[in-house]
C-alpha cells in the first residue's frame, strides 16, 4: 500500500508525539519523528518531507526558530508548516502565521481535524508544485515561441530586402526601354544623375549584359581600307 504523504513531526513530549505518529500512520501517512529542534533539522536535511507539524515551544531550538532555517534554506523554504502548541493565546498564532506557516493547530488534538487540516495541506502543496510545473513547461513553450517568432521576423525582413533588390534591379532594366538622352556628336548615355557614359559603361551598370567588341563593315573600311572587297564580303556563296 503507497503512503498518502511524508510528514516530519517535531514534539518534544514523548506522549504527544507518540499520539501524533500514531494517528497519521494510522490513516496512511508515512511519518518521521523528531523530539528537538535540533533533530528535526537533522530529519529535514535527511530526507524532505511535503509537510511538517512543528511544536512551538521546546527546549534549545524552538518551533519560531527551526522555521526561520528552513525558510533560509532554498530546498526547504517551500515546505508548508503547521505549528502546534498548548497556548491559546492569539500572539502565538499571529506571529506564527506572520512568519509564513500555512495552519496552527492547538493541544490537546482532534482527530478528525488534524486528519483533515493534514490532508489540505498536503493537496494544496502538491496543487501548488504541479501549477508550477505547469508554469515552468509554459515558460519553455513561450520562449521556443518567442525564439520562431524572431527567426521568422529576420527571416521575412530577409525576403522584403530581397523584394526591394529585385524591384530596383527591375526598374533599372526597364529604365532602358524607356526615353535615353544620347549625344547626337560623341553618342554617350546621360545617366540619371546627369552623368554622360559610354553606351557599353551605361549598359553595364543596369543590365548584367556582357560584351564582346568587333568592327562593322563601315569601319572596316574606315580603318583598315587595304583589305580587298573579298575580305569585305567573304568567299563566294555567303552573298545575299
Amino acid at each position: 500500500m503507497s503512503s498518502k504523504g511524508t510528514i516530519l513531526v517535531v514534539e518534544d513530549t514523548p506522549v504527544n508525539l507518540k499520539l501524533l505518529v500514531d494517528t497519521l500512520r494510522a490513516d496512511g501517512y508515512e511519518v518521521f519523528p523528531a523530539n528537538s529542534g535540533e533533530k528535526a533539522l537533522v530529519e529535514v536535511a535527511a530526507r524532505l518531507p511535503e509537510l511538517i507539524l512543528l511544536d512551538l515551544c521546546m527546549p534549545g531550538l524552538d518551533g519560531f526558530e527551526v522555521y526561520r532555517q528552513l525558510r533560509a534554506q532554498t530546498e526547504t523554504r517551500d515546505i508548508p508548516v503547521v505549528f502546534i502548541s498548548a497556548s491559546g493565546e492569539s500572539a502565538d498564532r499571529v506571529e506564527g502565521l506572520k512568519l509564513g506557516a500555512v495552519d496552527f493547530i492547538t493541544k490537546p488534538f482532534h482527530r478528525q481535524e488534524l486528519l483533515a487540516r493534514v490532508q489540505t495541506h498536503l493537496e494544496l502543496r502538491r496543487l501548488r508544485v504541479r501549477l508550477e510545473l505547469q508554469a515552468d513547461g509554459l515558460r519553455t513553450v513561450n520562449e521556443q515561441l518567442q525564439n520562431e517568432l524572431a527567426e521568422r521576423r529576420r527571416y521575412e525582413a530577409e525576403r522584403d530586402q530581397l523584394i526591394r533588390d529585385l524591384k530596383d534591379a527591375l526598374a533599372n532594366v526597364k529604365s532602358l526601354s524607356g526615353l535615353l538622352p544620347i549625344c547626337a556628336g560623341c553618342k554617350k548615355i546621360r545617366d540619371d544623375r546627369g552623368y554622360w557614359n559610354q553606351v557599353e559603361t551605361y549598359i553595364q551598370k543596369h543590365t548584367e549584359a556582357r560584351f564582346s567588341h568587333g568592327l562593322c563593315p563601315d569601319c572596316l573600311k574606315k580603318w583598315y581600307p587595304e583589305l580587298s572587297e573579298y575580305d569585305l564580303a567573304g568567299p563566294p556563296g555567303n552573298g545575299p
